[in-house]
């Protein structure tokens, strides 16, 4: 076991576990650890963000930044039982192909799908990865993950990925991203982010034909999915407060 890492650890929960809002010394002391050792973890954590000072005293406290290291509580299983019927509901309504996906690190895969009776329609593979620059579904992931930028940027360049991230900021003002022939010239799809515990946890879609699917239909289907959501008690489209 690296001591370092679970110095970390052992700090962070001591904080939670007595009060947030301790000293230096009580975490030396509880832990058996030399102060300057103590001193240095909590210098270091401070900087990466996760712990703040008191204003009022030296005393250290937990950030809400340690809340993106919690994974939410809900299985892949769960999630595609609960999220069935509503995308029945959604392709009912509008009679075109729509899709659940999930992230997989720097790409996303469909994780579920449910296609209109008609002859022509949008039938994506499932289990396969796709990359995230080029999708309405990639650029959500995009959007809410600083990591998945970054990452982006490194290997496309700065230059190339510039147009990308003011669309990124559209997507967040609005709440959707579109792919207009982008992904295949056949194909438009609007796709929004599902979020669950203020975290977004997968992202619905609706593909259609270019020639049928177009901005009436964009609008469209995302009013469809936000209503379809409306009345869930776990999920929402929306990044609540």
């Amino acid at each position: 076991m690296i001591q370092s890492v679970k110095r970390t650890f052992d700090i962070l929960e001591y904080i939670a576990k007595n009060g947030n809002i301790v000293r230096l010394n009580d975490i030396a002391q509880a832990l058996e650890l030399n102060k300057t050792t103590v001193h240095n973890f909590l210098d270091s954590l401070k900087q990466l963000g996760y712990l703040e000072q008191d204003d009022l005293s030296p005393r250290y406290q937990i950030t809400p930044k340690l809340q993106c290291l919690y994974a939410p509580d809900i299985s892949s299983a769960m999630l595609k039982q609960e999220l069935r019927p509503i995308l029945e509901s959604i392709t009912a309504s509008i009679q075109e192909s729509s899709y659940l996906a999930v992230q997989m690190g720097s790409f996303y895969r469909h994780e579920l799908k449910c296609e209109p009776n008609r002859a022509v329609k949008i039938s994506l593979k499932m289990g396969k990865p796709f990359e995230m620059t080029t999708t309405a579904i990639g650029k959500v992931f995009l959007t809410y993950s600083a990591y998945l930028q970054t990452n982006q940027i490194k290997y496309h360049g700065q230059e190339h990925f510039s147009g990308l991230l003011n669309e990124i900021k559209e997507i967040a003002s609005f709440g959707y991203a579109l792919d207009v022939q982008q992904y295949d010239p056949d194909l438009n799809c609007v796709a929004v982010p599902l979020f669950y515990q203020r975290k977004i946890i997968a992202v619905i879609c609706v593909s259609g034909p270019s020639y049928r699917f177009g901005k009436p239909q964009f609008a469209e289907a995302i009013q469809v999915i936000n209503t379809a959501l409306k009345g869930s008690p776990k999920y929402s489209t929306q990044l609540l407060a």
